[in-house]
């Protein structure tokens, strides 16, 4: 039976706090989403703001292509769907040209382009609405390649589907992958292919020698006022991943009650994420918070609140409960380099809720548009309380009756007598005594210090009376 909860006193709030910072390295989805990854055989290689750049390994198009107006190429906190820890951004306005590139050897030696495509040839590309005049067309990326003569073939995101079949939608992160059936388009005439035509890529991998790298580009859209402004990231050939990112991370901390009691009114506690100035930005963000509490702790015996309404608790198979907490009202609905975001909650546990250690996670999770989620980031605070049982009060003892002792008789002739060995000023009883005489003696005090004051009955004084007139008779008679 659950009886209604009380409230806390204010010597069961002490707080402990926990913090954490946890490194973006493992993504995965909390519920019925997709878990985008490389594949297991492929290595990530991160490539920071310092490693896009004259001293590689990527390099921009002013290192390459120096005769060129160049656009936007940067790594940038906008987050990819894989690793949530930034993207490589390439924006142009009238006239520019914007692009990254990797050479696969210092040799200018080319890489036959058949292992490579089965090796396999991917990337994750995103199409901004606001900064493009057209939003039909996205960041290709290109093969530069030797087909009996220089050439680069360009993968374009217009001409192909993404891996689900998809056409190109902007506002969203799209997974595409080469195929020999994907089109791409030859700026040379090679191969019996026109220079701007397009063709199978199977076409050119069996007329061309191989490719020199892989170049992220987007130019020449053929409006000379047009804008276009995209991202890209996870770009995987020759079993390598690269993925773009910026050099911070965000922190979580984490405040839990010190206990809480079965039964008892619900205890606050609070998480805050903080990301530093160079973080990545994280969107539509919430806080996945996991309780692992003692053996046989149901979900039903644990009640989590945040701002104001109930938050559902679902039971893995292994006892741990989960739940989602709003975390987006500090910080509107994303997380920007330099700011901060949180979500406060109270825990209460139900009487008979079985008591022991609770251990709390709480982790920040993000929506990315294109994949389903939410995705969990990594970026996690644990800590502990403990579950208490509700113990009454034990009841004031009782004391034992002792009756008050029988006073013990003066001694005869004792001046003013004694109380149980006390003479003369020693203590003597309240009330009725025995006066040892067959009289009755009240206790009192006279200006000279305690005594007996003592009281004859009637018969008394006629028996003195009369002892004391024949004492009289009888020393007369001697006389005469």
């Amino acid at each position: 039976m659950i009886r209604s909860l009380r409230a806390s006193g204010s010597s069961r709030t002490l707080l402990r706090t926990a913090t954490a910072t946890a490194a973006l390295s493992t993504l995965s989805v909390l519920a019925c989403g997709i878990a985008p990854s490389a594949s297991a055989d492929d290595t990530v290689q991160t490539v920071g703001p310092s490693g896009l750049g004259p001293a590689g390994p990527w390099f921009r198009l002013q290192e390459t292509t120096p005769d060129r107006d160049p656009g936007i190429q940067e790594v940038s906190p906008k987050p990819d769907p894989v690793h949530l820890n930034g993207s490589l951004h390439l924006s142009i306005g009238a006239g520019e040209q914007a692009q990254a590139a990797h050479y696969f050897n210092a040799t200018w030696t080319p890489v036959p382009m058949q292992p490579l495509l089965d090796a396999g040839i991917s990337y994750w590309a995103y199409t901004a609405t606001e900064g493009s005049s057209n939003t039909s067309i996205g960041a290709n990326l290109q093969l530069p390649a030797s087909c009996g003569g220089f050439t680069t073939l360009s993968f374009e995101p217009g001409s192909n589907p993404d891996v689900n079949g998809q056409s190109l939608q902007p506002d969203t992160w799209q997974k595409y992958r080469f195929t020999g059936d994907s089109v791409v388009r030859t700026s040379r005439a090679v191969a019996g292919i026109p220079a701007g035509g397009d063709a199978p890529l199977s076409h050119f991998v069996a007329q061309c020698e191989g490719a020199y790298g892989v170049i992220a580009n987007i130019g020449r859209l053929g409006d000379t006022n047009g804008t276009l402004n995209t991202y890209v990231d996870n770009i995987t050939a020759q079993g390598t991943v690269w993925d773009f990112a910026v050099d911070g991370r965000a922190s979580a901390a984490l405040t839990l009650p010190e206990e809480i009691e079965a039964g008892d009114g619900p205890r606050p506690a609070d998480v805050s994420y903080t990301d530093p100035a160079d973080g990545p930005q994280y969107p539509g963000i919430g806080t996945r918070l996991t309780l692992k509490g003692p053996d046989g702790l149901r979900a039903d015996q644990l009640t989590v609140t945040s701002e104001g309404a109930e938050v559902p608790l679902a039971q893995e198979p292994d006892g741990t409960l989960t739940g989602r907490l709003p975390t987006s009202l500090r910080a509107g609905g994303t997380l920007e380099p330099g700011g901060s975001a949180g979500a406060a909650f109270t825990l209460a546990a139900a009487e008979g809720a079985p008591t022991g250690r609770l251990d709390v996670t709480t982790e920040l999770t993000v929506e990315i548009a294109g994949v389903e989620g939410p995705l969990r980031t990594g970026v996690l605070a644990t800590g502990h309380t403990t579950i208490t049982a509700d113990v009454e009060p034990s009841p004031s003892p009782t004391h034992t009756h002792h009756p008050r002792p029988t006073p013990k008789p003066s001694h005869p002739g004792g001046g003013g007598g004694h109380w149980d060995g006390g003479h003369g000023n020693g203590p003597v009883p309240d009330g009725p005594v025995d006066a040892g005489d067959g009289s009755t003696a009240l206790s009192g005090t006279s200006p000279s210090g305690p005594g007996l004051l003592a009281a004859a009955g009637a018969a008394g004084l006629l028996a003195v009376a009369g002892a004391a007139l024949g004492g009289l008779r009888a020393a007369r008679r001697r006389r005469v």
